[in-house]
């Protein structure tokens, strides 16, 4: 899920016996007006249980999906908005969590300040792009304003060796478009080049609101070329494909034509190992030639449109109208405190001290780390029961299984970020700060040792994810609330919510790129020939199955690119599935509302993903996004599950596989 989902649970939950009096005083948790009960359950189990909460739910103006996820991030996106506006209104010392995030948001909210500078503190970083006198120069310039958040076609940063989980690498690698994807240049149909059209229209209308010249032709012709080098996205999920360790020196001979070593140069990285995840771009984009003149054109561009949205107006609105209502299909523009709010991103770390203080009760941390080992102790009895793997192989897979490790909630020390400088006269001022601020930390990474201790994410994100260089899962306290912990469900629910995404972050540890690495995070092989082959096969299989989905006339998901998280769903829910059955043992659970407790388990599923979707948005999904569409994430994963066919008594059913044929991975 973008490493997505987390979890909470009471002690009781998986502690206590249920009698049937208990259960009949439980919540029903899932409500019976979101079904659609003029579709069968065996048939279609999306529409079936979200049929009606699509009709209650239309989508807001300001969004391009509508679905549970959106309701709860808007929750905590109103309880951020009030928590922000009280830091704002206050005095605190420099450097707190408050005074950064208090100043930050102060000089966002106003439109008054912004609006009389207009674009005249983006004019110094324009003019001294017509200073350049060579390309060397240029790619210098880029290498300096790289620490300003600016794009180019070199990209380079530090991360955990993935060969050596304990210690820092540097990452270079392609980028430097402005569209979402390589594909929206490459495609040809009539609605891929009249958003070609309208993105160089675009360049020349945020050209022309700055006050200055652009050939947005040529601008784009420069990206195509840049695009057309481009690995795709599904070549780019392959791990070891993706680690091609060099000195600069032989990156340089892979393209003399650009200045590459003076760019790293200007980075003080010079004399440096590098792992290139993208080889080839480099020796395909030695074949383009373009004038000075053009890229330097280029530059500027990306000078503007990486602050599109920390200057005026005008610059703001003609981002959203290319960006979000063309790209994506929203209709209306969020209003300036969401907008603002979205802009702490670098102070992820700061903003979640806040929320978890305010809004995460300390005790819920071990009463989630009990429901972690729940899941992790289902996953035993299935890698046990698996009947393609050797015991070989799976003595493998139990070693990496116990050693996963765990963050909930939030850290335990909270990160120092007092020196950086932010007050409340310039909001873009403030975010080229952070900007240099965090870009700067993370290169200086390079010579210290990996921190496992560290987070990828705010505690108020509603989000989670899989660390495989950590070999963790980490759930923000963000998540953890309903719909993925209902206090007031029986357990049936809320293992199949939080124990399937609980499970799915699990799972991701085993998918088609995460069982690529072993216990300790280091990029491995630890499967014998032939079970790897199987699992090959049987991977092959879900992907097949997913590119067979049709989203919208015409517009088919891809398989190969959402293969990581079809395994997580499909290993998720099926752990989610036996770890309730685990708990429930030889308890008598009465059903609710006519539905037994294996029945809800999968009720408690299908709830996280009740949603609607504009055309746009799905379009946009299946192109970029590694997860599947919501009603695939639930019709699918059940579709593969004889256990949710024993659940609803099916015999056959339009999204079901035929008995015997269900895939199995996990």
């Amino acid at each position: 899920m973008k490493k997505l989902f987390a979890l909470l649970i009471l002690g009781c939950i998986v502690s206590c016996s249920q009698s049937p009096n208990q259960t009949a005083q439980l919540s029903s948790a899932f409500p019976l007006e979101h079904l659609d009960t003029n579709v069968h359950a065996c048939d279609d189990f999306f529409q079936y249980t979200s049929g009606g909460w699509r009709e209650a739910n239309p989508i807001p103006e300001t969004e391009v999906r509508w679905g549970e996820f959106n309701k709860l991030r808007e929750t905590n996106k109103q309880r951020l908005k009030d928590l922000f506006n009280e830091v704002a209104a206050g005095a605190y010392s420099k450097g707190s969590d408050e005074q950064l995030i208090g100043d930050l948001v102060a000089s966002g909210m106003d439109s008054v300040a912004r609006n009389e500078r207009g674009t005249s503190e983006l004019t110094p970083f324009l003019v001294e792009v017509d200073g350049i006198n060579s390309l060397e120069e240029l790619f210098v310039l880029m290498a300096q304003n790289k620490f300003y958040g600016v794009s180019a076609p070199v990209n380079a940063y530090v991360r955990t060796d993935a060969k050596n989980s304990k210690a820092h690498a540097l990452y270079v690698g392609q980028g430097g478009i402005g569209l979402p994807d390589r594909e929206y240049y490459l495609r040809n149909d009539e609605e891929s080049m009249g958003i070609q059209e309208a993105y160089r229209n675009h360049i020349a209308t945020m050209a022309e609101l700055t006050g200055i010249s652009i050939d947005e032709n040529a601008v784009y012709a420069l990206e195509y070329a840049l695009a057309e080098s481009m690995k795709s996205r599904v070549e780019m999920r392959d791990a070891e494909k993706r680690y091609n360790p060099m000195t600069i020196s032989e990156w340089q001979e892979l393209c003399p034509s650009l200045p590459i070593t003076q760019y790293m140069n200007e980075l003080g990285l010079q004399d440096r190992g590098v792992i290139n995840s993208a080889p080839e771009y480099f020796s395909r984009m030695e074949s383009k030639e373009f004038s000075l003149e053009t890229w330097k054109q280029y530059h500027k561009w990306h000078i503007i449109r990486g602050a599109s949205g920390s200057l005026n107006d005008a610059l703001e609105i003609a981002s959203f109208e290319f960006y979000q209502k063309t790209l994506r299909g929203k209709p209306k523009m969020n209003p300036r405190w969401k907008r603002v709010q979205g802009s702490t991103g670098m102070l992820g770390q700061q903003v979640g001290h806040l929320y978890a203080d305010r809004f995460f009760p300390k005790e819920h941390k071990e009463e989630v780390e009990q429901m972690v080992e729940d899941l992790r102790e289902a996953f035993r009895g299935r890698i046990d029961q698996l009947t393609w793997m050797s015991n070989e192989t799976k003595e493998k897979a139990r070693i990496k299984l116990d050693a996963f490790t765990y963050k909930i909630g939030y850290p335990n020390k909270w990160e120092d970020v007092s020196d950086l400088e932010i007050d409340r006269e310039s909001f873009f001022a403030n975010m080229k700060n952070m900007s240099k601020y965090f870009t700067a930390k993370n290169l200086a990474k390079i010579d210290e040792p990996v921190d496992k201790s560290e987070w990828g994410m705010g505690a108020h994100i509603v989000n989670a994810y899989y660390n495989p260089l950590n070999n963790e899962v980490v759930f923000p306290a963000g998540i953890l609330q309903p719909p993925f912990y209902n206090p007031k469900a029986d357990a049936a629910i809320n293992y199949g919510a939080i124990g399937g995404v609980i499970g799915h972050e699990f799972s991701h540890g085993f998918d088609d790129q995460g069982s690529k690495y072993g216990p300790d995070g280091n990029l491995e092989n630890w499967w014998t020939a032939q079970d790897k082959a199987r699992f090959d096969t049987l991977t092959k299989q879900l992907a097949d199955q997913y590119s067979s989905y049709e989203v919208l006339p015409g517009v088919q998901v891809n398989g190969r690119l959402t293969l990581g998280e079809n395994i997580a769903d499909l290993g998720g829910l099926t752990l989610a599935y036996y770890a309730y059955k685990n708990w429930k043992g030889t308890k008598d659970v009465e059903p609710i509302d006519g539905f037994t407790d294996e029945q809800r388990v999968f009720l408690g599923w299908a709830q996280v993903w009740q949603s609607n979707g504009r055309d746009e948005y799905f379009k946009n999904q299946v192109t970029t996004d590694p997860h599947s569409p919501a009603q695939f994430r639930v019709s699918g994963t059940v579709s593969n599950m004889p256990e949710f066919r024993n659940a609803f008594g099916c015999e056959d059913g339009d999204n079901l596989k035929p008995l015997g044929e269900e895939i199995t991975i996990w």
